[in-house]
């Protein structure tokens, strides 16, 4: 007796007739914006220190993060097919001191100055700004 299955054999796939007059619609990528700086994703490997840095096995041609322990510096090793390997050191340094205020001391007030001339001139420099005004 044959097994059957939904009312055909076993095994047997319907035909679907490809759809003609529906859009096809292809998602487009999205482009980032032009403000937008690319995001690079990198996987940090812990290590105890510079020498267990260059000991760290990489992949040829693909560089390898790694921060020390004490996260006072960071690695970059990049191995080349020759067997050698370059071992980029950053160490981690205090942010800049901010800037200081300004040393407002030595710059004249807008009263000190009318003072100061009004001294010069004796009172008689020329029209006062309420004479002018009216």
């Amino acid at each position: 007796m044959a097994v059957y299955n939904g009312g055909f054999p076993v095994g047997y796939q319907p035909y679907q007739m490809p759809y003609y007059n529906q859009p096809q619609f292809q998602q487009q990528p999205q482009q980032p914006s032009a403000m937008t700086p690319p995001t690079i994703r990198a996987e940090i490997v812990q290590v105890d220190d510079e020498i267990a840095a260059s000991n760290y096995p990489v992949a040829i041609g693909t560089p390898q993060m790694m921060i020390s322990k004490d996260e006072k510096c960071f690695f970059v090793k990049t191995s080349y097919a020759n067997g050698q390997y370059q071992l980029d050191v950053y160490e981690k340094r205090p942010p800049k001191a901010q800037r200081a205020a300004p040393d407002l001391s030595a710059y004249v007030t807008k009263e000190e100055l009318e003072k100061r001339l009004e001294s010069l001139t004796g009172g008689h420099g020329g029209p006062s700004r309420e004479e002018s005004d009216g």
